[in-house]
């Protein structure tokens, strides 16, 4: 079993141990939650899919037993519903942060987005952001999914920490729904894990620099990847310049689960002994938010962690997998549950090109 006392000597990482205020967070969701067995049956009935068998079986094998999605799923070739679309469910998250932290949009400084799955190459996913909240500060986005959070976070404490500072907006968002083709499950069974595993949605925090009212405090944050010279676990082959052009009617998520199932685990090893070595174990804390990737995860972290599985929040049996979105969701919703002085550690992975990142983050009194 991993022991976490004995961190990578040889471990590179970026690392902040130093405080940010958090005023706010919040999230959104597309629509009704949609069961998998509502979801599979509408699969057959609308696309004369036979999936139900085996979707059910791959969903109970990874315990996710409702999802948000952004699409009608009524045609082949469709994008987000009205008002569903990445832009507005980053939006929406944003919002309800602000509420939660008592501002306006105004108030921002900046606003960073992270997702994989942006409305347009160009321009980018926060300009349709800022038009939908009507601001009209900075903002810009990372093309990067599951630990975007990380990288936000490295960006935002250089920003945070001047004299002029103002509140910063950190926003992730996924609508990958859309790149999923009913006709591609009969010739790659790895999509119909991709249908009944991934869930839209957005999550969004506002963190304030000194001198701001906060209600509580993120710490100790990393980031770092053991992705070198490994093939990408969870990619989009096509859509780039290197191969601008599709060779089916959607372009869509390559998954080499194989992979993924032998590199994930070290990821969250990596993710621990980073946190450790700069003074934020797993043992001092009341709650563990790992990535999101599936519904097992409090008892997969048990049993490969050696961790209390109690304390690990989970929502991905009823979220999916929501990619860039899921640590800021999960945090949001955790945060519901938490009192005063109670403390939780994240701990995201992404399978991509195998990276880890994470904080700590001590709840207001």
């Amino acid at each position: 079993m991993f022991d976490p006392h004995f961190p990578d000597a040889d471990m590179n990482f970026w690392h902040n141990t130093s405080e940010l205020g958090v005023a706010g967070t919040g999230f959104a969701l597309p629509g009704a939650p949609i069961s998998t067995p509502e979801l599979l049956a509408h699969m057959e009935k609308q696309f004369g899919l036979e999936c139900a068998k085996r979707g059910r079986i791959y969903a109970e094998k990874m315990n996710i037993q409702h999802r948000h999605i952004a699409r009608d799923l009524l045609e082949r070739r469709e994008g987000p519903r009205e008002g569903h679309s990445n832009p507005d469910l980053a939006a929406q998250a944003i919002k309800e942060a602000l509420a939660d932290a008592g501002m306006v949009v105004s108030d921002l400084g900046y606003i960073i987005g992270h997702t994989a799955s942006p409305a347009r190459l160009i321009p980018n996913n926060m300009a349709f952001v800022a038009d939908k909240l009507e601001y009209r500060g900075p903002y810009m986005e990372l093309r990067q999914a599951c630990t975007g959070f990380a990288n936000a976070l490295a960006i935002a404490y250089g920003m945070l920490s001047g004299p002029s500072a103002k509140p910063i907006a950190i926003v992730g968002s996924e609508t990958g729904s859309a790149y999923f083709d009913p006709e591609r499950v009969k010739e790659d069974a790895g999509q119909l894990v991709n249908l009944v595993q991934m869930g839209d949605a957005a999550g969004a925090i506002i963190l304030v620099p000194e001198g701001y009212e906060n209600k509580g405090k993120l710490s100790h944050s990393f980031f770092g990847h053991i992705g070198l010279g490994r093939e990408p676990g969870f990619t989009v082959l096509e859509g780039g310049s290197n191969a601008p052009f599709t060779s089916g009617d959607v372009i869509e998520f390559a998954h080499e689960f194989g992979s993924v199932r032998v590199n994930g685990p070290e990821l969250f090893i990596a993710g621990i002994q980073a946190s450790l070595s700069i003074g934020s174990g797993i043992e001092d804390v009341n709650h563990i938010i790992p990535h999101q990737a599936n519904g097992n995860m409090g008892a997969l972290m048990e049993e490969h962690m050696g961790m209390d599985g109690s304390r690990v929040f989970v929502n991905a049996h009823k979220r999916g997998n929501t990619g860039s979105a899921a640590i800021w969701l999960a945090l949001a919703e955790l945060r519901k549950q938490m009192v005063g002085g109670e403390t939780a550690l994240i701990l995201g992975a992404e399978a991509t090109k195998y990276l880890y990142g994470g904080f700590r983050y001590t709840h207001g009194l």
